[in-house]
């Protein structure tokens, strides 16, 4: 899948998810100011606070896309980067005001109120399952895509079905249960405020850990590297590096060659390495080699980076 197709697939999602988000937010408001149900009502400004996700979300991808430029040389797909941990950082300070005022509820001596009429009811039950099966739907996408922001986006519809289930808990609790049942909406949202929170904190991390130039995974490097050597003039390489630039990732090393041919071939060589990677992998924005001779003292010891070394080579 060419970069296009990754950046007109994930505007698809996120303008789809915005269509929902409009929808729910006026049902949401509307229902609950009809109903008198505060609950409701606060889920429906949780989603009229996703209006800002979505559009963040449409605002990176687009950067992503612009070429480099004088003051970019090297693209501005890290824009991406920055609304991840813009969205993440906001789902968090959602989990947080939940929890405490889920915190706050319980400990107060006045007791809790909620309005629990059949029409706030049929709507939180509504938007439950449509966040929760666009959450699906969009986590599928933003993995089928590598695109993290794509990723972040749909815990933003996580935390916004978890609203909804607990608008739905304290009003069926109260509808079933009477009045005395209103603190299980202050419970179930301290525990999904700590659940949800925790999601959100992998991506504030995984975004914190890209903008520090922080490598991939092992696993990562090793099966972007597995391509270099069973390339025909190979005969090895070391230094090999890598670091996330927004959904992408950029990669560098030395690729050793015989001392014997010329600069083309070399040139040539070092050519269809990467072509191989970047055919293999999508997600490669770039690759930088530094062409050497397969001299021993070219094998550094204490390398930092993988090394390789065809063993009929040696």
């Amino acid at each position: 899948m060419t970069p296009e197709q990754r950046l007109r697939e994930g505007r698809a999602v996120t303008r789809l998810s915005l269509a929902v988000n409009v929808t729910l937010a006026v049902a949401k408001c509307v229902a609950g100011v009809v109903s008198g149900s505060h609950a409701l009502i606060a889920d429906g400004i949780h989603s009229v606070v996703d209006f800002g996700s979505d559009i963040a979300t449409l605002v990176g991808l687009g950067l992503a896309a612009k070429p480099g430029d004088d003051r970019h040389p090297y693209g501005h797909h890290r824009f991406v980067t920055l609304v991840t941990l813009g969205i993440s950082g906001s789902v968090l300070t959602f989990c947080v005001t939940l929890a405490w005022d889920s915190i706050s509820r319980l400990s107060s001596p006045q007791p809790i109120a909620v309005v629990a009429g059949a029409l706030p009811i049929a709507v939180a039950a509504v938007a439950l399952a449509v966040k929760e099966t666009f959450y699906q739907f969009a986590t599928r996408q933003a993995r089928r895509l590598k695109s993290r922001v794509l990723l972040a986006n749909a815990m933003d519809h996580r935390a916004d079905s978890m609203a909804s289930l607990v608008a739905l808990v304290a009003l069926l609790a109260v509808r079933i249960g009477g009045p005395g049942w209103a603190s299980a909406d202050a419970v179930a949202g301290l525990l999904l405020a700590g659940w949800l929170g925790a999601e959100s904190l992998k991506l504030v991390r995984q975004s914190v850990a890209d903008l520090t130039d922080t490598a991939p995974a092992e696993d990562v490097m090793q099966d972007l590297a597995e391509h270099i050597l069973p390339v025909a003039g190979v005969r090895g390489f070391h230094a090999f590096r890598a670091r996330r630039v927004g959904d992408m990732i950029e990669i560098d090393f030395h690729l050793q060659v015989s001392g014997d041919i010329s600069v083309d071939a070399g040139h040539a060589i070092a050519g269809r390495v990467k072509a191989e990677i970047m055919s293999r992998h999508p997600e490669v924005l770039d690759a930088l080699i530094h062409l050497e001779p397969d001299s021993p003292e070219h094998l550094k010891a204490g390398d930092c980076g993988l090394a390789a070394v065809k063993p009929a080579d040696r």
